[in-house]
C-alpha cells in the first residue's frame, strides 16, 4: 500500500476471484485492492482478464468463486444496479448507449429529472439544460436531442464519459476510455479524473496507451493469463518491466521497417464528395504503400473510408482500382472490384457477436468459396484456421462466438475475415484500438506482409504516432478536406495537431 495511504479502508476489495466461461479459464484467484483518491492502472494482454475482473465488480457478470468487500462491507453485486446503487460506475471499451434515444435521455436514463415523480412527467426543459451543461463540459459540441445512433464512435465514447459522471461517484472504472478521444478531449478527461481523485473518488483505469500508466497513475496491478501477477507502486517500475510482465518476455521492437512502395499506382480517389462531409477529397495509394489519414473527430477520415468502400453514397468523384473505375454501388461491389473497409467498430458493423469466429470469417469469403452454389466448407475452416493462428486469437476454437472474445481478439477476428478477401486494397479504420502492444505488433507485421504482396493500405488513424510510424506518407485532414500531406520523416505529433485544429493554413 503507498505510504500515502497507510491504514486507509480500501474502496475496493476483490479476493481469490475466479471465473470461468466455456473452454477459458478467465480469471483465477485474483486480488485486487482500489484505495481512496487513487487511480490504479489495470494491465495485461487482450485476453488476460482485465475486462472480466472489472465485469464482475461492475454486475454484468457473477464471480464463481471470491469475495468483494467495498468501504470494509463485503457485498453481493449481482446486476449493475447494484453496482451503480453502491457508487460504482463503470465505462466499458464497448459502447453502451441506447441507439434510438437521443443524446439527453442516454445521458439521465433513469436518472431524469422530473416535474412529476408519482406520474413519470419528465422535467424536458431542465432535462436537455442540464445536458447543455455537461457536453460544454466536456467541449463536446453536439445537440442533446441528436440521436446517438447517427453519432461517430468518438462521439459515443464522449456521451458515455459524460453519462458516467451524472450521479454520484464514489468508484469510476475506466476501461480503454482515451482510445477513442482525440488529443483535447483526453486532456479535459484527465482534468476531470484528477479533480474527481482530489475528492476522493477512486479510480480502475485499463489503458494500452502506456504513456498515460506513468503520467496518470499511482499504482499498477498486472494480469497474465487470468492471475495477477503483481501490484506496484508506479514510481517503482518502469514500462520495459510493465511489458516484460505483461507478456512473460522481452519486449519486441514496437514498428517493423517498410520497404519502399512500388511505383505503380494501386488505387486512385478523384473529387469524392459528401453533403456537409467530404469535400472533393483526391489522392493516390501505389501498391505497397501505407498512407495514413489522421485528423480530429469530424474531420472526415472514417467518413472517407465508408465512402469509398461503397457503405455510405457520394455525391460526385470516382475511384480506380488500376486503371479500373470501381463500383461504388454498395459494399459487395466495393469488394468484388478489389476494396475491403475494415470498420473501428467491430461490435455494431465489424462482427455479428452471436456467431462464430468460423461463420463471422466465411461472410465476406463465401462466394470465392462457394462451387455451383455449395460452400466449401472444409476449405473455409482451413482457412480461418489458419488466420486464427497467423494473428494469435485467443479462443478455444472456431466455434467460439464472437462475443466471447475480448476486444482486442474481436478487432483480430475483424482482420482475419477481411484479409481472407484477398482485396488489392485495404481500408484501415483505427485498426489497433483496443489491441496490447504485442497485439499491435502482430497488426503491423501483417501490413508489412500485405505491403510485400503489393497491396496498397489506407490506414484511418487518431493516433499521431502510430499515424506517423506506419505510414510512407501522412495526410492530415480538416473538415472534410485534405489539409496538408507529408512524406515519412517530415512531421511531429505537433505538427499533426496543429494542422489537424486548423492552426496552420500551409
Amino acid at each position: 500500500m503507498p505510504e500515502k495511504y497507510g491504514g486507509v479502508t480500501p474502496l475496493i476489495r476483490m479476493q481469490g476471484i475466479c471465473k470461468g466461461f466455456p473452454g477459458v479459464k478467465a480469471l483465477h484467484n485474483v486480488d485486487f485492492e482500489l484505495l481512496p483518491g487513487e487511480i490504479h492502472m489495470l494491465l495485461g494482454e487482450n485476453g488476460a482478464g482485465k475486462s472480466t475482473l472489472i465485469k464482475i465488480l461492475s454486475g454484468a457478470y457473477i464471480a464463481d468463486k471470491g469475495s468483494i468487500e467495498i468501504a470494509g462491507e463485503q457485498v453481493d453485486i449481482t446486476s449493475p444496479h447494484a453496482a451503480i446503487e453502491r457508487g460504482v460506475r463503470s465505462i466499458y471499451q464497448e459502447i453502451n448507449l441506447v441507439q434510438e434515444l437521443d443524446i439527453a435521455r442516454n445521458l439521465f436514463l433513469g436518472e431524469e429529472p422530473m416535474l412529476s415523480r408519482r406520474l413519470g412527467i419528465i422535467d424536458q426543459k431542465q432535462l436537455y439544460e442540464k445536458t447543455k451543461e455537461y457536453l460544454k463540459r466536456f467541449h463536446i459540441d453536439l445537440d442533446p436531442r441528436e440521436t446517438v445512433g447517427n453519432l461517430s464512435v468518438t462521439q459515443q465514447k464522449m456521451v458515455e464519459i459524460a453519462r458516467a459522471l451524472v450521479s454520484d461517484v464514489k468508484v469510476l472504472v475506466l476501461d480503454e476510455p482515451t482510445d477513442v478521444l482525440e488529443d483535447r478531449s483526453r486532456q479535459d478527461l484527465f482534468d476531470l479524473i484528477l479533480n474527481l481523485k482530489s475528492d476522493g473518488v477512486g479510480f480502475i483505469y485499463i489503458s494500452h496507451r502506456y504513456a498515460e500508466v506513468h503520467s496518470l497513475g499511482d499504482r499498477v496491478t498486472i494480469l497474465r493469463d487470468g492471475e495477477n501477477v503483481g501490484t506496484y507502486n508506479i514510481d517503482k517500475i518502469s514500462l520495459d518491466e510493465m511489458i516484460n510482465l505483461m507478456i512473460g518476455r522481452e519486449v519486441e521492437k514496437q514498428y517493423p521497417e517498410l520497404a519502399p512502395p512500388r511505383d505503380e499506382d494501386a488505387v486512385r480517389i478523384e473529387g469524392i464528395t459528401q453533403a456537409k462531409k467530404l469535400n472533393k477529397v483526391s489522392l493516390t495509394v501505389k501498391k505497397g504503400e501505407i498512407v495514413s489519414i489522421t485528423g480530429l473527430m469530424g474531420a472526415g477520415k472514417t467518413e472517407l473510408g465508408r465512402a469509398i468502400s461503397g457503405i455510405d453514397p457520394i455525391l460526385s468523384g470516382e475511384v480506380y482500382i488500376g486503371d479500373e473505375k470501381a463500383d461504388l454501388t454498395n459494399p459487395r461491389t466495393a469488394i468484388k472490384s478489389g476494396i475491403a473497409y475494415l470498420t473501428e467498430d467491430r461490435k455494431l458493423l465489424g462482427l455479428i457477436m452471436d456467431h462464430s469466429i468460423r461463420d463471422n470469417y466465411i461472410l465476406p469469403n463465401a462466394p470465392r468459396l462457394t462451387n455451383f452454389g455449395l460452400l466449401n466448407h472444409r476449405a473455409a475452416e482451413k482457412e480461418a484456421q489458419a488466420y486464427m493462428d497467423r494473428l494469435k486469437i485467443k479462443a478455444p476454437g472456431l466455434e467460439t462466438f464472437a462475443r466471447q472474445l475480448s476486444g482486442g481478439n474481436q478487432q483480430k477476428a475483424v482482420l482475419a475475415k477481411w484479409l481472407g478477401t484477398r482485396s488489392r486494397v485495404l481500408i484501415f479504420d483505427e485498426p489497433t484500438r483496443g489491441i496490447d502492444i504485442n497485439g499491435r505488433r502482430e497488426v503491423y507485421k501483417i501490413m508489412q506482409e500485405l505491403l510485400e504482396d503489393g497491396v496498397a493500405i489506407l490506414m484511418l488513424t487518431s493516433d499521431y504516432a502510430e499515424a506517423l510510424e506506419m505510414g510512407h506518407r501522412i495526410i492530415v485532414m480538416h473538415r472534410g478536406t485534405i489539409a496538408r500531406e507529408f512524406l515519412r520523416g517530415e512531421a511531429t505529433e505537433e505538427d499533426i495537431l496543429r494542422i489537424a485544429v486548423g492552426a496552420d493554413s500551409q
